[in-house]
This record gives C-alpha cells, sequence and structure tokens, in this order.
C-alpha cells in the first residue's frame, strides 16, 4: 500500500506472532493489523497492542483463527483509514500553511521591490486567505477523530431518530449494519434533518437500502436547494455563501465522519428549480453475521519459569530498580532459555553510537573492543540492526559481510555467530538499542527462539523508556527543588486548607519564621484575621474549578497593624493518580510598591488638584474679564466722546448691566469657595418645602412675567417637612426656577412641583419648556461655567455657577440634584432632600426689632462711612446727593470711626470689614456696647459671615446695589430697617 492510499479491507494483515506485527507496522506505519495471540501466554496481548496492531484477539496462533475475525478486520481497516486520511489531512494543511507563508514572503519581497504591482499582491493575500479556514480545519481533524466504532443498525437506527409528522422514513425489515460511532452517527441523522428544515423544508423523506458492500442513507426534501456553483463543497466548512441555508459546519463534520469510516457524504441532487432536493450518506457494509472460525488449538504454554522471569523483571522495572539490574535480569533470562548462548544489550547513544548495557557473560574484553561502535551497514551485526531497525543474523560470522571488520575480535573471544534485533521504543519507535545472540558455532534461530528474543526484547524497551522517564523525571525534580529553595521570592507549598508541607528561605526572610516552624502551620496564620475570606474565596474558585489559573490576593501581614503587605500568588497543582491536589503560592512582600504606589496616587491627586485649580482660575479669569470689558469700554468711550443724553444713558445701561453680572459672578464664586472649603455652615432642620418655593416664586415672577412666561405652582398638601438648611433649600431653589426661566422662550411655561417620592425622599421639581439639553452634556450641566449654547434664548447671560452652585449645596444637604432632558421639549430638574423625622425641632424664626427701639428720622442727618478704600467712600458720597439732607463722614481706620461716634449726631453706620487695624466685627461688637439703637450696616467684600453675636442690621457684598444700600439708609432713619430683614444679607440670600 503506497502512502497516501486509504486501505481497504483486502490490506489487512492477520499476523500470528508479535515480532511480525513489530515488523509489519515498522514498514507501512499505516496498514491495518489484526494480530492473534495465545491467551495463556502471558504479557503476549499488552506486547501485540504496543507493537502496532489496530486489533489484538485471542485465538489459535497455528491456524490463525480467533473468534470475531471478520468484525476484527473490519475494525482494523477502519482505524487504519482514519489514522491514514488524518495523516493526509494534517500533511496537506502544513503544505498548504508553508506553502502560503512562502508565497506570502515571495509577493512581500516582490512589491517591496517594486517588481509586483500592489493590487496583484494583494489579490494573492486574498487567494491564501480565503484557503485558510479549510487549512484550519483540516488541520483541526485529529482532534475531532476520536469515533468509538461498535456495529450499528442503521435501520434501526433512523427508526429511532424519525418522530416528527413532516418526515416520512422508508427502512426494510432486515438489519442493515455499519461500523460507526452510534452517537456521531445518530448526531448525522438530526444534522441532516435539520438542514432540510433550515432551508425552509416541509416534506422531508428518508430511505435505507444496501448492497452487499455499501450501506446508504437518502435525505429528500422540498426545501431551497444548494448553490448553483458549490454543490461539489458540501466538505468545505466555510464554503456557504452569504444567505445560504444549507452550507456549513454541520454537513462538513459529517462529511468528514463519513470519510474517517470510508464512506462518504453525497448531493446527488442540488434541488435547483422545482427539483427536491437529495443527500446520500454512503458508508461501508458489515456483515456481523460472517463466518467465524472459533475452533483451533492453543499455542504451546511456554515454561512456567520464562512467565516468572518476566513477572520479576516488571516487578524491578515497576520498584525502579537501576537499569542495569533490569536488563541484566534480561540477558540472563534468554540465556537461561538458550542453552550455550552469551547474551548483551548495547544501548544507543546520541543516536549514532552503541555503548555497553548489559551482558556479564560476554567477555569483558570483547565488550570493551566494541564500546563505543558507531552504528551503520556493515558495523556487525548490533551496529546494522540498529542503523536499519531490522533484525540482523550473522549465522557464521566468518562469512558475514557485516562483520569483516569486527571478525578477527569475535573469534578471538570463541565466538561464531550473532544474531541482533533492534530494541525498539513503544512509543514512537524510535531505536533504543540492540539485543544480541552469541553462540560459540554457527547457528540460526528458530521461531521459538524469535518469539522468545521478542518478548524480552520488547521487555527491555519498557525498562528502558521507564528509565529515562524516571530519570527525566527525578532531573526535573532536582531542577525544581534548586528552583524552589533558590528563589527571590516566598514560596509555599500547601495542601487545599492551606497547611504548609514545605516552604523555602525567601519565605522565612518575608514572614519572619523559620523554615522548621513554618512546617506543618497553615497560612492563613500569616495573614491579617479579617482578610482570611477573601483568601479561601480565591482557594476555593481554583478548587471548585479544578484550574491551575494563577490567582491573586493582596493581604497585610498578620500583627503588623496594615504596615506590612503580602501579594499570595496560588496556583492548583492537579493530583497524580490517587493523591489529593495541592497549592503552589507565591508570597512576595509588597510593602515598599504599595507605599510607592500610594506615594503616587497622592501625586497624581495633588496634581490633578492643582491642574484643577489651574483650569478653574482660567475659567475664572476669562469669565470675569468679559464684563470687566464692558464696564471699562463703555466708560473709555464715555471719557473719549461727548455723547448725549441717549447715549450715554445706554452706556451707563450697559457699564450697570456689567458690573451686576460681575457682582453675581463673584458672589457664587464665593458661594462655591465656602462650600468647597467646608466654610459653608449648613444646619438641617425641618423645612416646609412649600413654603421655601413660595418665597422663591415671589422673587422670579416678575422676571417670567416681563417675557410673558406662566409659572404653573403644585404642592402635595401630604408633602411631609423636608431635612435642610432653609436658607441653602431656597437658594438652590432660586437658582433653578431662575434657569428654567433664562431657558424658556418667551410665552413658554414652567411648572414647580412639591411632592413625596418614597417614605425617605421629598423632591422640589422645576420642569422647562425651553430647547432642552442634548444627551451629550447632560454629565457635564452642573460643572462651573458651563453654559448651553442656546443661552441667549431669553437674551440674559447667566454666570455658569448657578447649577454647580445647586449641585454642591445639595451634597452638602445630603440630597441630590438631577436633570432628565429631551431637546426640543424641555428639561425637568429634580431636587431630592431627606425627610425630617418627627421628632426633628424646626428652624427657629428670628423676632423683628420692635419698632420702639429704632431711631425716628428727624429731618436732616449724618451718615458715617468707617472706609480704608476711598473710591468706596465716593461711590456712597455720590450717591448721597439723592439724599440732599444727609451729610456723609468718613474713617479711614477703626480707631478713627469709634472716635467719631462720640458725636452723638451720627444717625447711621456704615461699617467695612476689612479695616487696617484692626477687623470690622470687633469695631460692630463695641458700636453695640457703646451705642446699642444706633444702625449698622456691614458692606465688604468677603465672604466672612462673622461670629454668631456680631449681628449687623444689613450687611451688603461688594460691589454694593446703590438702591439698596440708600433704601437700607433710609430704612434705618425710618426705624423700619429691622421690618423686613433681620438676618445678614450675603450672596445666598440674595
Amino acid at each position: 500500500m503506497t502512502r497516501d492510499q486509504t486501505p481497504s479491507i483486502d490490506d489487512c494483515a492477520v499476523l500470528t506472532e508479535v515480532a511480525e506485527v513489530a515488523r509489519r507496522r515498522s514498514l507501512d506505519r499505516d496498514a491495518p493489523i489484526v494480530a492473534i495471540v495465545d491467551g495463556l501466554v502471558a504479557d503476549e496481548h499488552v506486547i501485540a497492542q504496543s507493537a502496532g496492531a489496530d486489533v489484538v484477539l485471542v485465538g489459535d496462533t497455528v491456524r490463525g483463527d480467533a473468534p470475531g475475525l471478520e468484525l476484527a478486520r473490519h475494525a482494523a481497516t477502519a482505524m487504519a483509514a482514519r489514522r491514514t486520511r488524518i495523516t493526509r489531512a494534517s500533511r496537506r494543511a502544513a503544505h498548504d500553511v508553508a506553502q502560503s507563508l512562502n508565497l506570502i514572503g515571495l509577493t512581500t519581497d516582490a512589491a517591496q521591490h517594486g517588481r509586483l504591482d500592489t493590487e496583484e499582491a494583494l489579490q494573492r493575500i486574498r487567494d491564501i486567505v480565503d484557503d485558510a479556514g479549510d487549512d484550519v480545519w483540516r488541520s483541526g481533524r485529529p482532534n475531532r477523530c476520536g469515533l468509538v466504532l461498535v456495529p450499528v443498525d442503521l435501520c434501526a437506527l433512523v427508526r429511532d431518530r424519525v418522530d416528527a409528522p413532516d418526515i416520512t422514513a422508508t427502512v426494510p425489515d432486515d438489519d442493515v449494519v455499519v461500523l460507526a460511532d452510534e452517537h456521531a452517527l445518530g448526531h448525522s441523522v438530526d444534522e441532516l434533518i435539520a438542514n432540510a428544515r433550515r432551508s425552509g423544508a416541509t416534506d422531508v423523506r428518508m430511505s435505507v437500502w444496501a448492497d452487499r458492500e455499501v450501506a446508504t442513507l437518502r435525505v429528500t426534501d422540498d426545501g431551497s436547494g444548494f448553490p448553483d456553483d458549490l454543490p461539489t463543497e458540501i466538505g468545505r466548512p466555510f464554503a456557504a455563501p452569504s444567505g445560504s441555508d444549507r452550507l456549513g459546519l454541520g454537513l462538513a463534520l459529517i462529511a468528514e465522519q463519513a470519510d474517517d469510516l470510508g464512506g462518504a457524504l453525497i448531493v446527488t441532487d442540488p434541488g435547483h428549480g422545482a427539483a427536491p432536493t437529495t443527500v446520500e450518506l454512503t458508508l461501508p457494509r458489515f456483515d456481523r453475521h460472517a463466518p467465524d472460525t472459533t475452533a483451533g488449538s492453543p499455542a504451546a504454554v511456554e515454561p512456567s519459569d520464562q512467565v516468572g522471569a518476566q513477572a520479576d523483571i516488571l516487578e524491578g522495572v515497576v520498584r525502579h530498580a537501576p537499569l542495569s539490574e533490569s536488563l541484566e535480569a534480561i540477558v540472563a533470562a534468554i540465556e537461561r532459555q538458550l542453552p550455550g548462548a552469551v547474551c548483551s544489550i548495547l544501548l544507543l547513544h546520541e543516536g549514532r553510537f552503541l555503548r555497553h548495557g548489559a551482558g556479564a557473560r560476554l567477555p569483558l574484553a570483547y565488550r570493551e573492543a566494541i564500546d563505543g561502535v558507531a552504528i551503520g551497514v556493515g558495523q556487525g551485526s548490533c551496529g546494522t540492526a540498529a542503523y536499519t531497525g531490522k533484525p540482523v543474523i550473522a549465522a557464521d560470522v566468518t562469512t558475514d559481510e557485516n562483520w569483516d571488520d569486527f571478525r578477527h575480535i569475535a573469534l578471538a573471544h570463541g565466538l561464531r555467530s550473532c544474531w541482533s534485533t533492534p530494541i525498539v521504543a513503544a512509543e514512537g519507535g524510535d531505536i533504543l538499542g540492540t539485543f544480541a545472540v552469541y553462540k560459540p558455532a554457527p547457528w540460526h534461530p528458530d521461531e521459538a527462539a524469535i518469539r522468545r528474543v521478542n518478548r524480552f526484547t520488547y521487555l527491555a524497551a519498557v525498562a528502558i523508556d521507564h528509565h529515562r522517564l524516571f530519570a527525566a523525571l527525578a532531573k526535573s525534580e532536582a531542577r525544581f527543588r534548586s528552583a524552589f529553595e533558590g528563589a527571590a521570592a516566598g514560596l509555599a507549598l500547601t495542601s487545599l486548607d492551606g497547611t504548609i508541607s514545605k516552604s523555602n528561605p525567601a519565605l522565612s526572610r518575608v514572614v519572619g519564621r523559620s523554615v522548621a516552624e513554618l512546617a506543618g502551620t497553615n497560612l492563613l496564620d500569616l495573614v491579617d484575621v479579617d482578610h482570611h475570606a477573601a483568601v479561601l474565596e480565591s482557594w476555593a474558585e481554583q478548587r471548585d474549578a479544578r484550574t491551575s489559573t494563577l490567582r491573586t490576593v493582596d493581604v497585610p501581614l498578620a500583627d503588623s497593624d496594615g504596615d506590612a503587605w503580602l501579594s499570595l500568588h496560588s496556583s492548583l497543582i492537579p493530583a497524580e493518580s490517587g493523591r489529593q491536589p495541592y497549592l503552589y503560592v507565591e508570597v512576595r512582600d509588597i510593602t515598599a510598591s504599595r507605599r510607592q504606589l500610594a506615594d503616587l496616587r497622592a501625586r497624581e491627586v495633588a496634581e490633578a488638584a492643582n491642574q484643577a485649580k489651574t483650569d478653574f482660575l482660567a475659567l475664572a479669569s476669562h469669565e470675569l474679564r468679559t464684563p470687566l470689558n464692558s464696564i471699562l469700554g463703555f466708560a473709555q468711550v464715555m471719557q473719549m466722546v461727548d455723547l448725549d443724553a441717549g447715549q450715554r444713558a445706554d452706556s451707563v445701561e450697559q457699564i450697570v448691566s456689567a458690573g451686576r453680572h460681575l457682582r453675581d459672578l463673584i458672589d457664587q464664586l464665593l458661594d462655591l469657595s465656602r462650600i468647597e472649603s467646608g466654610q459653608l455652615s449648613v444646619d438641617a432642620v425641618p423645612v416646609d418645602a412649600a413654603d421655601v418655593v413660595g418665597e422663591a416664586l415671589e422673587l422670579v415672577r416678575p422676571l417670567a412675567a416681563a417675557r410673558e412666561i406662566e409659572i404653573v405652582r403644585n404642592v402635595d398638601d401630604t408633602t411631609p417637612s423636608a431635612l435642610a438648611d432653609q436658607r441653602c433649600m431656597r437658594q438652590v431653589v432660586i437658582n433653578l426656577l431662575d434657569n428654567a426661566v433664562k431657558y424658556t422662550p418667551t410665552g413658554g411655561r414652567v411648572d414647580v412641583d412639591v411632592s413625596r417620592v418614597d417614605d425617605d425622599t421629598v423632591r422640589v421639581s422645576v420642569a422647562d419648556t425651553g430647547p432642552g439639553i442634548a444627551p451629550d452634556s447632560l454629565d457635564d450641566i452642573f460643572q462651573p461655567f458651563l453654559r448651553l449654547d442656546d443661552a441667549t434664548v431669553s437674551g440674559k447671560k447667566g454666570t455658569g455657577l448657578g447649577l454647580a452652585v445647586c449641585e454642591r449645596l445639595m451634597r452638602e444637604m445630603h440630597g441630590s440634584v438631577a436633570v432628565v432632558s429631551t431637546l426640543g421639549v424641555g428639561s425637568t430638574f429634580h431636587a431630592d432632600f431627606p425627610v425630617a423625622s418627627r421628632n426633628a425641632v424646626s428652624a427657629p424664626h428670628d423676632e423683628p426689632e420692635s419698632a420702639a427701639t429704632a431711631r425716628q428720622p428727624s429731618g436732616r442727618g449724618t451718615v458715617l462711612y468707617i472706609e480704608n478704600d476711598p473710591v468706596s467712600v465716593e461711590v456712597v458720597r455720590a450717591a448721597l446727593r439723592l439724599r440732599p439732607d444727609l451729610a456723609l463722614r468718613s474713617a479711614e481706620t477703626a480707631a478713627a470711626g469709634l472716635a467719631l461716634l462720640v458725636d452723638d449726631t451720627v444717625d447711621v453706620v456704615l461699617l467695612d470689614i476689612g479695616l487696617p487695624d484692626r477687623s470690622g466685627w470687633d469695631v460692630l461688637g463695641r458700636i453695640r456696647a457703646a451705642r446699642p439703637g444706633l444702625p449698622v450696616i456691614v458692606v465688604t467684600a468677603g465672604g466672612d459671615d462673622g461670629p454668631d453675636d456680631a449681628r449687623p442690621d444689613r450687611r451688603f457684598d461688594k460691589p454694593l446695589d446703590v438702591r439698596a444700600v440708600l433704601g437700607a439708609i433710609d430704612a434705618a432713619r425710618a426705624g423700619t430697617l429691622g421690618d423686613d430683614l433681620t438676618e445678614p444679607v450675603h450672596a445666598l440670600d440674595q
């Protein structure tokens, strides 16, 4: 049989000699072989299987008969055929991949040197990519070839699988038996039915028939057919064009399995036009009732001493006896059974030289003379046998041409004949050495002698393989031990519960305990107790999943108060047969790295904070410069140009408007600063949200009315009090209402709702009919200085800080603010406050100052302004020109101002807080002590609220609202200053 032929049953060899099995397998790796062995001879079954027989039967080794021989021949042929196809597919895949890589290299090289058109190069690569799927499929075939072959009645299998009303099955009553994997064949039937249904078939017909050699399963359906140009590509896994319901991995797998069994999957009618689609699955038929030869006499039983010798040798191999001991035992056993023979075993080294392995009775001088002989034809019986892989019998060394160079050595030691058999590894077929039988006279072994030597040659192969395997294992263990002990990281081998069986010196250094102290303790004892659960969880995940995947847990060292940290890298070592799996744990001290990481993170946070501060200052600078530009610009125009009354009034209005915007901006920047720095005092008490909304509406309604915006208030009377700071809540509601009115077009509507969302939340909602907010802007809507592109819809420019203040005030009150918006519909802002408990104390209400204690106006009066800024004094002086009955006296220091108070003619005091010699709050306290009824109005550029016991009658933040200041002075002279506002006025109240 040639290399690329698929074996048939006629190629199946039935052999009765183990040596012949090995010889035949070495000559033809793919040939189907059935071995018939003597059941009474120990180990012969195993030896025949190891020598390469596909199927081994116990029967008559003389006549070559055994029960089930016909079945064995079919099974052996199927296995050999599958082996051939797998080899062929793998070889072809490797060839295609190599050819593709070579073509890609050549194409790339040609393209780089300008010898190939780029499009042509790309096309070549595309062609290679198109075939890559087939190569991958072929290379994976060995992993899909695990078929379990048994006789299967195809008719019975089809009857069992067909139970749907859309399927009609026609099968004969007789058995149609094939040799196949019953589970895989059943899935193939199911896939053929599913393939028809996927194509839209409503009528599927199945039929089974057979002739002497082939069984056929036909499937006909009325679904859409196969693609016109691909009816023969049924075995390709990636041949399905877009939209095809037919071709795919399912049919490819069926075709591959059928090919493994010597059959095929064929499209006999692709179903074009109105014709039905027909697919046929063919498999070789197996006649399980073929006559078998069951009679015959068993071969003679080998002598009991040979069986005992084999058992003793195998026992020595299992207990890891030295190789020389096992090989000497094999040589001695053969010498006992071949009278007059002297035997030896030579071992192959480096694939080129033979060196002495066993043979104590062989003359020492002869052993030394041939030790290290190179293998090759003409190198004596042993050198030639090791080179050719075949037994070499030199019946008479005086005439054998392989002994020309060694004849004199053999004759000098009385060796006249030499029969050498190669020792072949059971796995892989490598030559391990030779087994030689010498006799002092010409001699040719008989069949019995060959059988005996073949058995013990196989034992020698087992012994050598076993020794090499365990030698490699011992070397590996030594390397592991050296690496384990010398590793820089702490290492431990533990049971699944963490008990340490072995540790290395590095672990001792990490945890401060000796190797002896660690032995038998639990690794968890080294870990802080609060982190035991995390370690146990990682171990449990590995144990339950039975995976060696590395798991890492960082934990503090026990008794270190969190100052020392360990990183535990654990992996599960699978168990050997009869043993429990265990854990390999690498322990590293990560204290320094954690500190470095913490320092790095702190540095990153600091850098981020500095960057944020820089960005904020840049934004603030930009926002401050914009109104300043208007103020300075119009002021310079007024200086340079003689404007008429109208133009002058417009310029003044622009300056005033920009100044007010600048004041609002500064006020809200101060608010943000106080909130972010924690200087905002929040007094959370039960607050009636409906009342706060009412106060806010009174301030916002004039702006809404001016633009014909309807404000609708909806209050649920069952809403409980909210737990909030009343002043902060009012500011939040005012900001939300102002924002809604600002962005609602003329004639629009704003809805304000107060309700209880759940048992824990009171909600104030403000909804507008403005342009809405784009989804990608929602996440940044509460950032400082963010203004939407449509902010000019109301004609009023905002500071961009209102919503940012809202968000931070809500955070300070343990509430939250959120927005829901739809472009073109509007936005709804929700401010959620905690519900106040029934036992909470409501906010106190300050009683207004009694009018009886207020000074009454008495014609002309005097205002004392204690202020170190001359410009501010001149602003007030200019404003008082509107009150010609009032005189202004000023003092630049606290001391000068207190001295002027000795004069009882002062009616009202304007007091700046930032005085050069002492705080204005201290001056206020002295005024209250000296002149209790004297009205004091504080004006300041700072955000300091002052001590609780120093409360002015009114407070204004610079820049001043001149009309408001004049109104406060008038009210103070009239004795009504405390009637409309008794608490300090600052940005949050404006």
